[in-house]
């Protein structure tokens, strides 16, 4: 035997967009100065190295000098494999020169899933030769035109039974608005996007545009309000929620993302992507939100909803989102108000 691919292995899927390939070769003749290993799969080349390093367990199985360098390890990527089987062909190129011929081969089966297609799959891709840009990369995405259920129930626990008056501040595309109206909830959503506001209006649901420091009611207009994913936003959070309380004093329910997931995923080099949009100026632990929301409501509670998919190694879950819910027991607010 003259070469052998100890990985990829046959049988085992792997992602097409990226994957190690790693053997050996058996020096003979000896490597030119510039000779490659590539590997090739319908008729392209997949990737290349010029390095090989000594590998002690081949050398002693093939009675080869210690020292002699004969292992090789490289990235490949093979974008046109589109799902089906694929055979790997291990080749030797000299400096300047066509390539030879196979060595060793292996088929292998790519997973189905395409992650090109998903946000930022173009960074998947080999034709993606432009150097990412801050604003290339830390961006803000567009409002979610669906809700979290599980946030969904949680809002409705919080608020208890309709019909009740729920002002949404920053409310996007209305995306809990549309059920809490259908359940009998006299909902109402402020917004300072045109582009969503415009949205609202087609949708047919009931909003203003905002300059997002001052709202357009009077004092204690509503029973409850909501300020969903909308605070870490805010350039001067105590200005918006005294604004807040004075037209909703007597319940505010807010989600934000769970700052405190980096503790934990810090050993992972991980960060939770929903974090890292552009226009987020501020990060939340359970403890920085309470102590932020009873300045203005004395009663506070806070919890985590949304379960991330990771866990801790003692298999602890984590979670995405922190949600509080604050009150103000002596501002009674009837349901209708």
């Amino acid at each position: 035997m003259s070469a052998c691919l100890d990985a990829p292995v046959a049988g085992v899927p792997l992602d097409p967009l990226g994957f190690e390939v790693r053997g050996w070769v058996r020096p003979e003749p000896p490597f030119a100065p510039g000779e490659a290993l590539e590997v090739w799969a319908d008729g392209a080349c997949l990737g290349r190295t010029l390095t090989r390093y000594e590998r002690p367990d081949v050398n002693e199985a093939l009675g080869l000098p210690a020292g002699t360098a004969c292992g090789f390890e490289l990235a490949a990527h093979h974008p046109g494999a589109g799902g089906a089987p694929f055979t790997l062909e291990l080749r030797r190129r000299p400096a300047g020169g066509p390539a030879g011929s196979v060595l060793a081969r292996v088929t292998v089966t790519p997973i189905a899933r395409d992650y090109r297609r998903n946000h930022f799959g173009v960074l998947l891709d080999q034709s993606t030769t432009a150097i990412q840009r801050r604003g290339n990369i830390w961006a803000t995405g567009p409002s979610q035109a669906e809700g979290s259920p599980e946030l969904a129930t949680l809002l409705r626990r919080h608020l208890g039974p309709p019909p009740r008056s729920v002002l949404d501040v920053g409310c996007g595309l209305g995306s809990y608005g549309r059920g809490l109206i259908a359940e009998g909830y006299a909902w109402q959503g402020v917004e300072v996007n045109p582009e969503d506001c415009a949205e609202l209006a087609r949708l047919g649901l009931p909003h203003q545009r905002v300059d997002g420091r001052t709202l357009p009611f009077p004092d204690g207009a509503f029973a409850s309000a909501l300020c969903l994913e909308v605070l870490e936003h805010v350039e001067e959070p105590r200005a918006f929620l005294r604004e807040i309380a004075r037209v909703a004093p007597a319940q505010l329910i807010v989600s934000v993302p769970n700052c405190e997931l980096l503790g934990y995923l810090w050993d992972h080099l991980a960060t939770p992507w929903h974090m890292l949009e552009a226009s987020h100026v501020n990060f939340f632990t359970r403890w920085s939100l309470g102590a932020l929301l009873r300045e203005f409501w004395p009663e506070v509670e806070v919890g985590f909803h949304t379960l991330y998919p990771l866990r801790t190694p003692e298999g602890t879950p984590l979670h995405y989102n922190l949600l509080a819910c604050a009150r103000r027991p002596d501002v009674p607010a009837s349901p209708g108000t």
